[in-house]
């Protein structure tokens, strides 16, 4: 039987010498770029054998691997990289990772390698040496470097381990309070038909209690009969998104459930048991409802034994470029771009940007900017006119009355070029310069733009 193999790479040139080999009997060789597997249906064909070459580390996973992860026959991968790859992507593809080796040995014994593989094959032996060094964390973990993303992402790891132990996030809006969510469940070997978001504003108590505890027969108070969500995801993890909005009487009755897991549906005596996690989610301080009379003092402190407090994204700067190049890499390929990097300036304006919608705003930022970039580099262009003009005033409060000339004239220079979009042309005629001066002061104040 032939064996089939798919190079992926963006960077075929570097394996050169073993292209211009011909393939050993039995053998047929594909070659495709990164973009090409992205925008191609690779979960279409079958393969024997993947070589995929990683010149950076994989922060996203692309949407060809997922698909090929899902694929019921069994093939094999070799990476070439000179970095450790993510655990997210050794756990996705397990057994089927042959081995990772670096670009060096890859160019010399590409082609033993691969005789390697059949010779295991042979041998119904499939796995070799998986790793060079030990892996990274990948999206089966907060994206960040911050001390307290690092100590969340320790907590998390904690928490996942008790099994139905209740748990309160708080953290603004968009700073990742449902990802963490969902990264308690992940982590404690849970699938993702076994988790249930459920939003606590707008319903009101009868129709929460329905959904919560289950209607036996039709109920004219909690309405048509249905089988409540503790007992729908009884082996699994409730998320209650804005949790404040619960009013006394549920949240008196989920204390009790929470007590020993058991709870009578509304309208019955039936008495049902279950080991639902529970996560509430909230953006605001639930002391202050608990001194306000607000929220059950019982209920809260069930929920904030195990308590994440997210920080906003304003007060973990150097994490900002870490999530930018994530989502670049994310959305290069989701939409089969080939986006290389985010320019300093970008990068700079970013870290400067307070950022009061945290990651979510992050991330639909990032997502315009790779639909509108017509290069090759993230510009401060294809970042939305709010940003630039955010950046544009605190820079001149804070500088304008406290520097020299010169650096009030870089500044200014900045200024206009971001206004004109970086067009050379139309800020030195804003400027009232020629563009050579124009060009020779940017050169001379390092502007790049």
């Amino acid at each position: 039987m032939q064996t089939k193999i798919l190079f992926i790479s963006d960077h075929l040139s570097d394996f050169s010498e073993f292209l211009k080999q011909e393939p050993e009997f039995g053998q047929s060789l594909e070659m495709m770029s990164h973009p090409e597997a992205n925008r191609r249906h690779v979960y279409q064909n079958y393969y024997d054998l993947f070589i995929v070459d990683l010149k950076e580390p994989w922060l996203a996973i692309p949407p060809w691997v997922h698909e090929q992860a899902h694929h019921h026959y069994f093939f094999q991968v070799i990476f070439i990289s000179d970095h450790p790859i993510s655990e997210e992507l050794d756990q996705l593809l397990s057994v089927r990772i042959f081995k990772v080796v670096s670009r060096s040995a890859a160019r010399e014994h590409l082609k033993e390698i691969i005789a390697e593989v059949s010779s295991f094959a042979d041998q119904h032996r499939f796995t070799a040496v998986k790793h060079t060094s030990p892996v990274t964390q990948g999206m089966n973990a907060l994206i960040g470097s911050h001390g307290s993303i690092k100590g969340i992402n320790k907590f998390i790891d904690i928490v996942s381990r008790t099994r139905s132990a209740p748990c309160l996030i708080r953290g603004e809006l968009g700073s990742g309070k449902h990802l963490c969510a969902e990264l308690i469940h992940q982590k404690n070997g849970l699938t993702p038909d076994t988790l249930y978001t459920k939003s606590c504003e707008n319903i009101t108590t009868n129709e929460m209690l329905g959904d919560l505890f289950g209607v036996e027969g039709d109920n004219e108070i909690y309405g048509p009969r249905r089988k409540g969500l503790l007992e729908k995801y009884s082996n699994g993890t409730l998320i209650l998104n804005d949790i404040e909005k619960l009013s006394l009487e549920v949240q008196n009755k989920l204390l009790l459930y929470l007590e020993n897991h058991v709870f009578m549906v509304p309208g019955s005596k039936r008495i049902v048991e279950s080991q639902t996690r529970i996560i509430g989610l909230t953006s605001h301080n639930l002391e202050w409802f608990v001194r306000h009379q607000n929220f059950n003092s019982g209920l809260f402190y069930r929920l904030n034994a195990f308590e994440i407090i997210l920080p906003p994204l304003r007060e973990r700067r150097d994490d900002i470029e870490q999530l930018a190049n994530y989502y670049l890499q994310y959305y290069n390929n989701q939409l089969g771009k080939e986006i290389r990097s985010i320019s300093p300036v970008t990068l700079q304006m970013m870290r400067e940007y307070n950022w009061p919608g945290n990651i979510t705003e992050l991330k639909n930022i990032m997502e315009r900017a790779v639909i509108l970039s017509s290069s090759n580099q993230i510009l401060p262009e294809d970042l939305p006119d709010n940003l630039q003009n955010d950046m544009s005033m605190r820079q001149s409060s804070e500088y304008i009355g406290n520097c020299t000339l010169k650096e009030l004239e870089r500044i200014h220079i900045h200024h206009v070029l971001l206004r004109t979009k970086g067009n050379k042309s139309k800020a030195a005629e804003v400027l009232d310069i020629s563009r050579t001066t124009l060009r020779e002061k940017m050169r001379i104040y390092s502007i790049e733009v």
